[in-house]
């Protein structure tokens, strides 16, 4: 395996009294605020891949996000904030020239856009995922072509015929989805719980109306998704003994701006949203023929499902990685993973089984080392483990953000951890890709940049420099034209610079 090198001759414009730190356009000039740590590794990936950037006006915010699904019918029937469009898979399939029998990996399935469109189109999927969350988001939706209409008339006129009665259940809560319901309106979502779990209709519809539950939670409670928390509106139980405590300690009360006025009934929101369904699965099974493609959930994390694939299976990845910028899904989907039976202890197994990408994440090098020692691959463990500690790259972005944050810049020791941790799980995600991918094989990437304490950290070239060392080919990186911010914290302290959002391509020569 040969690690291409490239040097990096500064010249006198490219000294420090000339460096310009903002700059206009994709290219990043410098990438440590006022040079306060070292940058030459990072400025020699950004010389060595800045040929390949193509700025795109194809793929853009809307279609590398989720909001290009929500009108779409079967991906909006669950609001899943992260990952991509549809309409983004389906360029990239047909940019890749894949066809009816050929195999798609989404390594981090989200909520299934992946595995979906290529069902659509004829093509074999596999897609992992360790977040409950996720196997309702896919499932259901993988039934569309099963579902009996008639079926779910029927259930529809059951639902709208009954009348909730008390239920002794009790929603196992999670300490931060405490209150999140009106006691009527928990009382009714374990009501239909528990009359859905006990129909006698087929499992996939069962199936379908569990998803419904899960996807009406936010709108029926007092909590609403804003970034990785959940805001709560001011009626809640948890804002009112906030507030009840605070004032007997002579606080300030909490201001909550949030009213989501009216809430409506389960019922209401059910029969709502299963009659939009309804009305998705009639005109798609009406203008779609079924095909023989075959699509396969493995509920369990990259790091682990990975290793025991076989060589040479995939024809094509299509993925997006939780982004290395704090957000906690476990704790933006709180509301949703206790309804599906997740206690405390499994929250914490979860947020440290997936990718880092938050402060609490812990090294799991050792767990890794264990893992591939029970499953013989001792020498294959070695080899990554040389990849991730020779990355010059990547150790220059360890020393930087040290630095910064013995210089007291940076407000979480754990980020520190969480980017190394992040770089190093996803060499172990990329080397397993380049084994199992076939050979022509092409490979995308959607991920953001960063930047913590004034440090740029360009996700999208250091990625695919660890790609290149394991032995893919970089083909193309597209940036988008509406690049990114940065926090007002950071934009405050060191100015406003922009990141590129891109989709990186790579080859299995």
């Amino acid at each position: 395996m040969e690690t291409v090198q490239m040097s990096l001759d500064l010249q006198p414009e490219d000294t420090k009294a000339n460096i310009e730190c903002s700059s206009p356009d994709y290219e990043i000039k410098c990438f440590s605020h006022n040079q306060f740590a070292p940058q030459i590794e990072r400025l020699k990936i950004e010389k060595k891949y800045i040929h390949i950037v193509e700025e795109t006006e194809t793929f853009n915010r809307k279609l590398v996000s989720y909001q290009a699904n929500k009108n779409q019918s079967i991906h909006n029937w669950i609001r899943y904030k992260e990952g991509f469009s549809s309409e983004l898979v389906q360029n990239l399939i047909e940019e890749f020239g894949l066809s009816k029998g050929d195999t798609i990996l989404d390594p981090f399935l989200g909520s299934g856009t992946t595995s979906l469109t290529a069902k659509m189109l004829g093509i074999n999927s596999i897609g992992i995922d360790i977040l409950p969350i996720s196997h309702i988001a896919f499932e259901p939706k993988s039934f569309i072509f099963e579902y009996n209409l008639e079926e779910l008339d029927r259930a529809y006129k059951e639902i709208y015929e009954i009348s909730p009665t008390k239920i002794e259940q009790k929603f196992n809560h999670l300490s931060i989805t405490e209150g999140a319901f009106p006691e009527e309106t928990e009382n009714d979502l374990l009501f239909f719980t528990h009359w859905d779990n006990n129909s006698q209709y087929s499992y996939q519809t069962k199936t379908l109306i569990k998803l419904i539950l899960v996807s009406i939670l936010e709108e029926i409670s007092y909590t609403r998704k804003d970034g990785q928390y959940l805001r709560w509106d001011y009626r809640s139980q948890k804002v009112i003994e906030t507030n009840k405590k605070r004032l007997e300690q002579g606080k300030e009360p909490i201001k909550t701006i949030l009213d989501k006025g009216e809430l409506p009934t389960v019922k209401e929101s059910l029969l709502n949203t299963l009659l939009t369904i309804k009305e998705d699965i009639k005109e798609i099974q009406q203008k779609c023929l079924p095909n023989e493609s075959v699509h396969e959930l493995i509920k369990d994390s990259a790091l682990n499902a990975l290793p025991k694939i076989n060589d040479n299976t995939f024809d094509a990845v299509i993925t997006s990685p939780p982004y290395c910028n704090r957000y906690d899904y476990t704790r933006t989907y709180a509301l949703e993973l206790a309804y599906l039976g997740v206690d405390e202890k499994k929250i914490r197994e979860l947020r440290q089984a997936q990718l880092s990408c938050t402060v609490e994440n812990k090294s799991k090098l050792k767990q890794l080392k264990d893992y591939y020692h029970s499953l013989f691959l001792e020498s294959r463990y070695a080899e990554i483990e040389r990849l991730v500690t020779g990355n010059e790259v990547l150790n220059e972005i360890n020393y930087a953000l040290r630095k910064r944050w013995e210089n007291g810049e940076v407000n979480n020791k754990g980020i520190l951890s969480m980017v190394d941790g992040y770089f190093t799980e996803l060499t172990f995600i990329f080397y397993e890709l380049f084994r199992t991918c076939k050979p022509g094989a092409k490979v995308a990437f959607v991920n953001d940049n960063v930047r913590y304490a004034g440090e740029i950290i360009p996700v999208d070239f250091l990625s695919t420099k660890i790609a290149e060392d394991i032995g893919f080919k970089p083909i193309k990186i597209y940036t988008l034209k509406q690049r990114k911010g940065n926090s007002s914290q950071q934009m405050g302290k060191y100015g406003r610079v922009a990141l590129r959002k891109s989709i990186t391509i790579w080859e299995k020569p």
